[in-house]
C-alpha cells in the first residue's frame, strides 16, 4: 500500500493561547491550562499527545482482536507523562518535552491470556504513534 498523508490544520483561535485543529471533518480547540496562561477551553498540545497514544492503542486492540482469536469486553488505557514546564519556558536548561512517558494497558477479555498477550505484543509492536514517539524526524515546511 501507498503512503497515506495524515493532515491537521492549526490555527490561532484569536483569544490568548487557544487554537483550533481541523482534521477532515473534525475541529478540536487546543489551549493550555489556566496556570500556563491559557483559559483551559480544551486540551494542551501534550495532553493530546498522550491521547494520541493511547488512542492508538486502543484502536489497534479492537482492530486486531478478531485476527488473534480475542474477544474484547473493554479496553483501558492510561497514559502519563513528566514534563517540566521551565525547558519550555526557557528558564532552565532542561529537555522542553517529556523525559518520560509511561502507559498501561488493561484489556478486559474472556479469551485465554497466552492470547491476550500475543494480541498485545503486536499491538505494542504495530503502534504508529508510539513508533514515532521512539523517534521520527520532525521538519519544518
Amino acid at each position: 500500500m501507498a503512503n497515506i498523508t495524515f493532515k491537521s490544520d492549526v490555527q490561532w483561535s484569536g483569544t490568548g493561547v487557544s487554537s483550533d485543529a481541523v482534521s477532515g471533518p473534525h475541529t478540536l480547540r487546543i489551549d493550555e491550562p489556566e496556570a500556563l496562561g491559557g483559559q483551559n477551553t480544551g486540551p494542551n498540545p501534550v495532553e493530546l499527545l498522550l491521547s494520541a497514544l493511547g488512542g492508538c492503542l486502543v484502536v489497534l486492540v479492537n482492530a486486531f482482536a478478531p485476527a488473534h482469536g480475542v474477544e474484547i469486553n473493554d479496553v483501558k488505557v492510561e497514559v502519563e507523562g513528566d514534563l517540566d514546564p521551565d525547558g519550555f519556558q526557557g528558564i532552565a536548561d532542561v529537555r522542553p518535552g517529556f523525559s518520560e512517558i509511561r502507559y498501561q494497558l488493561v484489556i478486559d477479555s474472556p479469551s485465554p491470556a497466552d492470547k491476550v498477550a500475543e494480541l498485545t505484543e503486536h499491538v505494542l509492536t504495530a503502534c504508529p504513534v508510539k513508533d514515532t514517539l521512539s523517534g521520527v524526524p520532525v521538519i519544518a515546511g
